[in-house]
């Protein structure tokens, strides 16, 4: 099995299945095996005594052929012809050389081209043999008949065919004693009988005994052919190796018996183990499980696709989404809108990368209500495969929100909400930067309350904290979308106004001052101010924050001297007009007198 394969199986089996698993697939093998084992025994023991039944048979077609004229029962000897060829083609099949290897194939062969050779010359023999045992008994009848009819006192001849027949059969049993010319010469003798006698029956029976001097020439010369080579060789070899393989058979089988009884007991002990451990590591995911259940952080579990498919009561409470609701939807159903695409895409570049992604969310929940999350997204990889996600997520909406309140109160004006003294030296120092860069131009518009100081005494603090919120609504509502307005302290305001023509910033002025001059109508007190603005110009009057705010307020002071509500340029002619007042309140970091205010276009 590939990698590829064991990790898909190794899916959907927990370590303890998979070891009871293999227990019983070695525990099943082993017994297999030792089924193999018996079986191979008894297939050894069926081939085994195959050979020896075979053996036993050609001892029979040996004592067959050195058995000569005899009356034999060739239906006995066919059918134990047939028994040895069925039992050769049973050594012969495929199963025998599966059971024993392909070694053997040679030994088989060599007793299959034998067995074939002893079959013709069984053959050659029952035929020859039948004739001589036909041709014997016709001679001694012949010869019996002879002798009392034509030489029944003459002894001598008589004798001379008892020795021809006589010699014939010691022929016939392959007597080593006989010789070959005496055969001869007890023919021609009996020959001699014949031209003796010159009757047809002697003349018949030297015939018959010539031919049957050839038949035993014959048979004898198959004996010798079907002895020249003996099955029991072949047989004994057969025997030999039959045994060596299946020795050498059981050995490896009982070997890999062993293997496997050593290794089932070994995954028995593991299975032990692993099954004592798991139990105890039951008991931890479920104390785990408790943690994660309880848990004031929101945690997501999705699966490789990003599909949720576990949240914890945290997140329920969270997001006013059920687990059911939440379940098989994709966490982007909590996306508020307020973050950009590029957030999104780069946090998904991470986690394709299979790497851990840390970030704050800006989320909204089930009833639409924005909240913010900080959160932990990982990747859960086992054998390198990607299985899902878990993020832990802690809602930080209170954090943010106290936040952003510090950051608010940092940058603004607790009583008109305007922007400060502080984020206007931040906002100048960033327009700046924007100025120098795309060659635009602004203009700082520093702005004071003429009558403040006289209403506030006269009329009480809280009217004139009152006429102070008024005043930054008005200044709010006149300026446009790009320009911004900040209290700098007391009665002292500050406008940037980004600008092309120096009309904007005319028209500008001219609008502020009109607002503050409309009448302000508080507890039944119809109340009218003025305002002077002093007003220094990017890049013109000044390249740095310093340097304009005072030239702005030293053109305010021009503004008051010449008559109060009304707006003055800064020119180079007011720079030996120095606010003393403007210096101590570099040197000490302090606000203005109540009466003064800055305004930037």
């Amino acid at each position: 099995m590939n990698k590829k394969n064991s990790n898909y199986f190794l899916k959907y089996f927990d370590p303890i299945n998979i070891i009871l698993l293999l227990f019983i697939i070695v525990t099943a093998l082993f017994m297999y095996n030792i089924n193999q084992i018996n079986k191979k025994i008894k297939n050894f023991n069926l081939y085994y005594n195959n050979i020896i039944k075979l053996k036993i048979l050609n001892n029979e077609f040996n004592s067959f052929i050195t058995t000569k004229a005899t009356l034999t029962n060739y239906d006995s000897l066919i059918s134990k012809m047939e028994a040895t060829q069925e039992l050769i083609e049973i050594i012969n099949k495929e199963e025998f050389y599966r059971n024993f290897g392909e070694s053997l194939k040679i030994s088989i062969e060599t007793l299959n081209g034998q067995w074939e050779k002893k079959v013709e010359n069984i053959e050659r023999f029952k035929s020859v043999n039948a004739s001589i045992v036909g041709s014997i008994n016709y001679i001694l009848s012949l010869s019996s008949n002879v002798k009392k009819d034509y030489m029944l006192y003459n002894v001598d001849d008589i004798l001379t065919i008892d020795d021809a027949i006589n010699s014939i059969f010691k022929l016939f049993v392959n007597d080593k004693n006989i010789d070959e010319k005496s055969i001869k010469d007890e023919i021609t003798e009996l020959e001699n009988l014949s031209l003796k006698y010159g009757v047809k029956d002697i003349d018949f029976l030297t015939k018959r005994v010539n031919s049957l001097l050839r038949d035993l020439k014959k048979i004898n010369k198959i004996e010798e052919d079907y002895l020249s080579f003996d099955l029991k060789i072949v047989l004994d070899s057969l025997e030999k190796e039959l045994d060596e393989t299946n020795q050498k058979n059981i050995k490896n089988q009982q070997s890999l018996t062993f293997l496997l009884f050593s290794s089932s007991t070994i995954l028995l002990l593991i299975f032990i183990y692993v099954y004592v451990k798991s139990l105890r590591t039951k008991d931890e995911l479920i104390a785990f499980r408790y943690a994660v259940e309880n848990s004031y952080n929101a945690i997501v579990l999705t699966d490789k696709n990003r599909l949720i498919k576990y949240v914890n009561e945290a997140f329920e409470k969270s997001t006013g989404y059920t687990k059911k609701e939440a379940i098989g939807q994709n966490p982007r159903i909590l996306k508020s809108g307020k973050l950009p695409r590029e957030f999104y895409d780069n946090m998904n570049e991470i986690l394709n990368r299979k790497e851990k992604w840390t970030g704050d969310f800006i989320n909204k929940n089930k009833d639409g209500e924005i909240y913010y999350e900080n959160a932990s997204i990982t990747p859960i990889i086992i054998d390198n495969d990607l299985k899902g996600y878990l993020a832990i997520k802690l809602n930080i909406s209170d954090y943010v929100k106290e936040k952003q309140k510090v950051e608010f109160l940092a940058y603004h004006d607790s009583l008109t909400l305007l922007l400060n003294r502080r984020a206007l030296q931040r906002d100048i120092v960033e327009i700046l930067k924007e100025s120098n860069k795309y060659n635009k131009k602004f203009a700082i518009l520093f702005i004071d309350l003429d009558g403040f100081k006289f209403i506030n005494d006269g009329l009480g603090h809280d009217i004139g904290d009152i006429i102070l919120k008024e005043i930054a609504y008005r200044f709010s509502n006149t300026l446009s979308q790009e320009d911004k307005a900040y209290r700098l302290g007391g009665d002292e305001f500050a406008i940037i106004i980004k600008y092309n023509d120096e009309k904007k910033i005319e028209e500008s002025a001219k609008n502020l001052i009109d607002k503050v001059n409309e009448k302000i109508v508080i507890n039944k007190h119809s109340l009218h101010l003025g305002c002077s603005i002093g007003i220094s110009k990017y890049p013109a009057d000044g390249e740095d924050y310093s340097t304009l705010m005072k030239h702005s307020d030293t053109a305010m002071y021009k503004a008051k001297q010449n008559g109060k509500n009304r707006y003055e340029f800064y020119t180079k002619d007011l720079s030996n007009i120095v606010s003393k007042r403007f210096e101590i309140e570099q040197a000490l970091s302090i606000g203005l007198n109540n009466d003064e205010f800055y305004v930037v276009y």
